[in-house]
């Protein structure tokens, strides 16, 4: 289609030639090809030469065609060697990987010999070769990959450190968030967690359940000490408005009393001008008049006088209101209290088994081995274990277990005294103080603690299960620096209680 060089001219008057429309059709099916074997390759050029391709079907004018060759010959300026930087670059790109490859693929000539061809193969000037190596070099890192699998040994003891390890962060995630009391969504999200805990939950899990829970403990902790604020805020406003009040009274109050003061040294002033002018006055209708004038003032004095006890009225209201506001607000501070001291009780509880926890363990340990190094009382350490207890979530589930952990909680706490102490340590395991307990007198009732929990009946899913605890015990002795001499010396008891058949007791000194 010829095409004028002259934006201005106009189309042929006799409509294009049968040759002119052979050759837009030419183009356009050629555009077409261009467009479909470009895609994906340069997006701005596709979109330019679909304009042109898009004018040539509206049969436009000589002009806009020319704009839109325009168009497209000035990106083809700009990117002049785009498709052959690419190649370059990713020539270089798959060279480098192939390298990286070599120490994984040392053991497999196959593969070796694969990996050596590309790196040794002329650099590729068409993209079509190019993927074609890329896809080779795909296939030789899946091989080096599983071959890397397979040369890898069955590790069991590092498989069972990485499960125990694993459970051990659910277990201190849960503990955490025993020892968290948010109200509102926040607490509920956290309390939800905790039960995905309990039921378990798989090793790719845990980092998406470490970022709820800190998530979580962020938001709530901010909720938290907003509400705080705002309840400091309005005590602040509500006690600077009783006191603004309470001065405007005894302002207030101080100006009647001057006022009454005033009054009654006008009234004596009065009644004895009354009395002189009596006493003085020899004309009786004068004295009249003068008692006359004096009752007047004496009047208006009363009247004066019962207004400011009406005014004394309403300011004893003002107060009265004043120290029923001060009794409002007491009220509502000794409930904010009373929260505070029962969130401050639940930090130091175990909400499955609501003895004490790892946290109020911590506190008693510091206190018992102070009052132990003050007076050398006697005070023994044991260390409660339950056996088998993972077999017992794995036949009987997460909620059996945890029915096991009250039921024996609930046990260890009956069967001790007031003045013993029970905490759970974390899992299955428990800590007891036993207060005043001599060397001959500490089996006894570590005995009694443990034919507490074999006799008690346990029942899951209508089977009758006997479950059993071992117990290792110390006393603190003279050579302990801090508790952990102590608690060690007990772990190592509650090992050999463990290791020697479980349902034991074993006291290490």
């Amino acid at each position: 289609m010829p095409i004028s060089s002259d934006p201005s001219s106009a189309p042929l008057k006799d409509g294009p030639s049968a040759q002119q429309k052979m050759n837009t059709a030419m183009l356009l099916s050629f555009i077409s090809r261009l467009l479909s074997a470009t895609k994906g390759i340069e997006n701005e050029f596709n979109t330019e030469a679909s304009r042109l391709k898009s004018s040539l079907e509206r049969a436009s004018s000589d002009s806009e065609i020319v704009d839109k060759i325009k168009a497209v010959e000035r990106h083809l300026m700009l990117h002049p060697t785009l498709l052959s930087d690419t190649i370059k670059l990713s020539n270089s790109a798959t060279v480098q990987a192939a390298k990286s490859l070599q120490n994984l693929t040392k053991d497999d000539e196959e593969l070796k010999q694969e990996l050596n061809t590309i790196i040794s193969a002329p650099q590729d000037s068409s993209i079509v070769s190019l993927q074609s190596k890329i896809k080779s070099l795909f296939f030789i890192y899946h091989g080096a990959v599983k071959n890397l699998q397979k040369s890898q040994p069955v590790d069991n003891a590092s498989d069972a450190s990485c499960e125990k390890v694993h459970q051990n962060i659910c277990n201190d995630l849960q503990r955490l968030i025993n020892e968290l009391d948010f109200n509102g969504g926040y607490g509920s999200n956290l309390k939800k967690i905790r039960q995905r805990l309990i039921v378990g939950i798989e090793g790719h899990e845990l980092v998406e359940i470490c970022i709820q829970v800190i998530n979580n403990i962020i938001e709530g902790a901010r909720e938290e000490r907003l509400a705080a604020k705002t309840f400091l805020n309005t005590v602040v406003e509500e006690l600077n408005n009783i006191s603004f009040k309470f001065d405007n009274s005894m302002s207030d109050n101080d100006k009647i009393n001057n006022k009454q003061i005033d009054i009654l040294a006008s009234l004596r002033e009065r009644i004895d001008i009354l009395d002189l002018d009596i006493s003085t006055s020899n004309n009786i209708e004068e004295t009249r008049q003068n008692v006359q004038q004096g009752l007047e003032v004496i009047s208006a004095t009363v009247d004066q006088n019962e207004k400011l006890l009406q005014e004394k009225i309403r300011l004893e209201e003002q107060l009265r209101a004043i120290q029923s506001q001060l009794n409002s607000l007491k009220k509502e501070t000794l409930m904010h209290t009373q929260r505070l001291e029962a969130q401050q009780h639940k930090l130091y509880l175990d909400t499955l088994t609501q003895v004490y926890n790892r946290s109020a363990l911590d506190e008693r340990f510091k206190l018992e081995f102070k009052r132990w190094q003050r007076y050398q009382n006697n005070l023994v350490m044991a260390i409660v274990d339950i056996d088998n207890f993972k077999s017992i979530n794995d036949t009987f589930g997460h909620i059996a277990g945890d029915k096991a952990l009250k039921i024996v909680a609930r046990a260890l706490q009956k069967t001790i005294k007031d003045t013993d102490f029970i905490a759970r340590f974390g899992g299955e395991e428990f800590v007891v103080l036993l207060q005043d307990l001599s060397e001959t007198e500490m089996m006894h009732p570590l005995e009694r603690l443990r034919n507490a929990i074999k006799t008690i009946p346990f029942r899951f899913k209508g089977q009758q299960v006997t479950i059993t605890i071992s117990i290792g015990a110390t006393r603190f002795i003279e050579d302990d620096k801090d508790v952990t001499d102590a608690f060690e010396r007990a772990d190592k008891a509650l090992y050999e209680a463990k290791s020697s058949g479980r349902d034991k007791v074993m006291i290490k000194l």
